[in-house]
């Protein structure tokens, strides 16, 4: 008679836990309703699980970073381009544009290296340094070089950036706050609920062989997630007697 083994899942990071239980529930869902005595427990474990998948969106942030990601990388690429065509123009056999080239590295090198810069930082010194250059007296300058549609993508590219920013601001100001592991301590009663449901059964010898199957398969989770913990708890153990060392 195999029963589910004991394992309390508390000490499972965010992201494990709810892993976890979403493979308790893959599990759960292949098997026909008809054949598991989980009618009442299920549905409320769905629901709560459900609920722990939508705090741990909004606690990993907005849908929006890796959009806002690809921008910064964009706005980095065409300052990068930006500087080093002026750079390279200091070079120019032609005097008049390399003094032109002058005139401009001196703008660019007022807002420093805009790549290693903070996001909110850089925003901020993209648009004052597109400012600058676009004023009535550098667009002679950004002709001679050939680049004042240059400017004008690095200033588009900054837009774009600070409107996907808002954007993000607003989906996260209009979500629930992402309490994850208070959640949590809804989802781990019902889990041990459905446990108990299942063991009851194999107990009372009314479990069919779907749920008996179902009950070996979860042991299987079990057993990894267990080892996953053990073998963090060994690594801090060995940590703290280094540290006595």
């Amino acid at each position: 008679m195999t029963k589910i083994i004991p394992f309390t899942p508390h000490n499972l990071r965010n992201n494990e836990h709810f892993q976890f239980m979403t493979e308790v529930d893959q599990l759960v869902t292949v098997v026909p309703t008809e054949l598991l005595p989980l009618n009442n427990v299920y549905p409320r474990f769905k629901e709560a699980l459900t609920l722990e998948d939508e705090a741990l969106r909004v606690e990993q942030g907005s849908l929006k970073t890796e959009t806002l990601g690809e921008s910064d990388v964009r706005r980095d690429q065409i300052w990068s381009a930006l500087r080093g065509r002026v750079e390279s123009t200091l070079l120019s056999p032609v005097a008049e544009e390399s003094e032109s080239a002058k005139v401009l590295m001196r703008v660019i090198d007022l807002y420093g290296n805009v790549r290693q810069m903070a996001y909110k930082e850089e925003t901020s010194a993209l648009t004052n340094l597109v400012s600058d250059l676009l004023l009535p007296v550098n667009e002679e300058h950004l002709n001679r070089l050939g680049i004042q549609a240059w400017v004008t993508a690095l200033k588009n590219e900054n837009d774009q950036f600070q409107a996907i920013t808002q954007e993000r601001v607003s989906e996260l100001a209009g979500r629930k706050e992402g309490d994850v592991r208070g959640i949590r301590l809804t989802v781990d009663p019902i889990y041990q609920e459905l446990v108990d449901t299942l063991n009851a059964a194999i107990i009372l010898n009314v479990a069919t062989p779907e749920a008996q199957n179902l009950v070996k398969e979860l042991n299987v989770v079990i057993k990894a997630y267990k080892t996953l913990l053990a073998t963090r708890s060994g690594r801090k153990d060995a940590k703290e007697k280094m540290k006595e060392v």
